[in-house]
């Protein structure tokens, strides 16, 4: 135990995912446990105001020594997904700075065992629920490869009834090419609160078609139908479903800056308004090229990103400088 971090407790679910290494010769779990910090540099104040946001070059599990327990009100986890290969930056859309093939810097590399990519899923699960208050939720975003596993982990530590979505992101681009499988065309988010108590605040789409015709008239108040000589408001577009058709960022999209797995901010926004309140704090620990945290600094959320590769530090302060942010960018060893 670290920093008044708790040890967490296995919630015992029916169905555990079990492998080698998670329990010791003498049948006990292993422990994910916050590594102490042996020395913590800022590197860089950035904004007038005294900054509450922080942008983190470490290990989560060594950044989260210097969180309290209790604080956090939405953890956003996009880890790697096990794909084993390197993952390189490409060129920006207008060019600068293009490496050839060979020449690209690597962002992060993605090379595991099966049992070392658990293990680093176990900590990362089983540590954010720690940081969480009694009305945050926690929503982790994979893919085919490990989407049924992390969805045993979060069933351990959370609480098989503790699952708000199995949220799909269709994101449309990509694997055109594909001739032994159907085209993968989604991601899968799954999304799990601390508590029943959780905070959500229902997000509505654009109108359809068949709205704007329904409702036809339109005043200082709004769209509105009339319907018996009774009026009735539009309150918005039709409630966000649990398939959030998205598009991911195409090669030459404005929005891309050359991370290999940078999302959009469409997404981020979605899932932000949703699951975290208004000047809450959200938690990045894998924050790659920063858009959890460009997110949360547009819609008014406090933010801590963490990242182990330099590329991705690099990427969040210059895509975090440009939004005219308030937060530290700090180095914990």
């Amino acid at each position: 135990m670290v920093a008044g971090h708790a040890t967490p407790q296995p919630l015992s679910p029916l169905v555990q995912l079990v492998w080698p290494g998670k329990f010791d010769a003498a049948g006990h779990r292993r422990t994910p446990s916050v590594l102490p910090s042996r020395s913590r540099k800022v590197l860089q104040q950035a904004g007038q105001d005294v900054p509450s946001s922080r942008l983190v070059h470490a290990d989560f599990r060594i950044a989260l020594s210097t969180v309290e327990p209790g604080s956090v009100d939405f953890v956003y986890v996009d880890p790697p997904f096990g794909t084993d290969r390197d993952h390189r930056m490409s060129p920006r859309r207008n060019g600068r700075g293009a490496h050839s093939l060979h020449t690209r810097p690597v962002a992060y590399a993605d090379r595991w065992s099966t049992p070392e990519h658990l293990d680093f899923l176990d900590d990362l699960i089983a540590l954010s629920r720690a940081v969480l208050t009694e009305a945050g939720t926690i929503a982790v975003h994979v893919d085919h490869r490990a989407s049924a596993h992390v969805r045993c982990l979060l069933d351990e530590h959370f609480g098989p009834g503790r699952i708000v979505n199995e949220l799909i992101w269709k994101y449309g681009l990509g694997n055109a090419a594909a001739t032994r499988h159907f085209l993968r065309k989604h991601d899968t988010i799954l999304v799990y609160a601390r508590s029943n108590r959780y905070y959500f605040k229902r997000q509505r789409g654009p109108l359809t078609d068949a709205q704007r015709r329904k409702y036809r008239h339109e005043d200082e108040r709004g769209r509105y139908m009339l319907s018996y000589g009774k009026r009735y408001d539009l309150k918005g577009g039709k409630p966000l479903e649990s398939v959030l058709d998205i598009p991911a960022l195409g090669a030459t999209d404005g929005e891309r800056c050359g991370y290999p797995t940078q999302k959009p901010l469409r997404l981020l926004e979605v899932l932000i308004e949703s699951l975290c309140p208004a000047g809450g704090l959200l938690l990045d620990p894998c924050c790659g090229s920063g858009t959890a945290a460009v997110a949360a600094q547009r819609s008014g959320r406090r933010w801590l990103a963490f990242d182990t590769s330099d590329a991705a530090i690099r990427m969040s302060t210059t895509r975090l400088l440009a939004e005219h942010a308030s937060f530290t960018v700090e180095r914990i060893g």
